[in-house]
């Protein structure tokens, strides 16, 4: 089962009036901030299969995102430089447009990029047009990070004792010390929203036996 999707939105006045719109009419950006909210935030039913996009960057930093299961691979990677660099991470849907994400954090030293399979990163061309240059970056299969990241998480459940039962279970609202344990050992950090990361690490605690 799928997370559930913001449906609707209403504005409610001072006067008590109240305005409805759909959410999906909503400009891209609007409802990607208001997604971003921790009280509009629900967790999955099933986090296990959730698709989760991993970023790792060369100092070990890496970012969860949750993005829809309709994004099956990457597409390219890029970085605009116009003065400051921005990357620009394309993921391929099944239907429909392209999946955007924009990397605004050290964007030239992104490293592996984790969707269903796991890429190593690899400046392939610079093009410079007037002021703007442009870095395109190949992208080749390398060693999974979902498991190292497993790997890992298995070893900070053990050395710290934490209840496997507990963090499988937990839903919205009901995180506690326990992931911040975990996400602080592992070293990731919500790429748009926090709870993506208590979604993936129920996801983890899940893959474990």
């Amino acid at each position: 089962m799928a997370a559930l999707k913001p449906f609707r939105l209403t504005i409610e006045y001072e006067d008590g009036t109240k305005t409805t719109l759909p959410f999906k009419t909503l400009p891209l950006i609007l409802q990607a901030e208001l997604r971003r909210q921790p009280a509009f935030s629900r967790h999955s039913p099933d986090p296990e299969n959730e698709n989760f996009l991993l970023l790792e960057w060369e100092d070990g930093w890496i970012e969860v995102f949750k993005v829809d299961s309709d994004c099956q691979e990457i597409n390219r990677y890029y970085v605009i430089n116009r003065p400051e660099d921005s990357g620009r991470l394309s993921l391929t849907r099944e239907n429909g447009y392209p999946e955007l994400i924009e990397i605004n954090r050290k964007p030239l030293h992104l490293k592996k990029i984790h969707l269903r399979e796991s890429f190593g990163l690899h400046l392939k061309i610079s093009v410079r047009e007037g002021k703007k240059t442009d870095h395109f970056f190949s992208l080749e299969k390398c060693e999974p990070v979902l498991l190292e990241i497993l790997a890992r998480f298995k070893s900070i459940v053990k050395q710290e004792g934490l209840d496997l039962s507990r963090l499988r279970n937990l839903s919205s609202g009901q995180e506690n010390d326990d992931y911040q344990k975990i996400w602080q050992g592992l070293g990731i950090l919500a790429g748009q929203r926090q709870q993506d990361v208590f979604d993936f690490i129920t996801c983890l605690a899940k893959k474990v036996n």
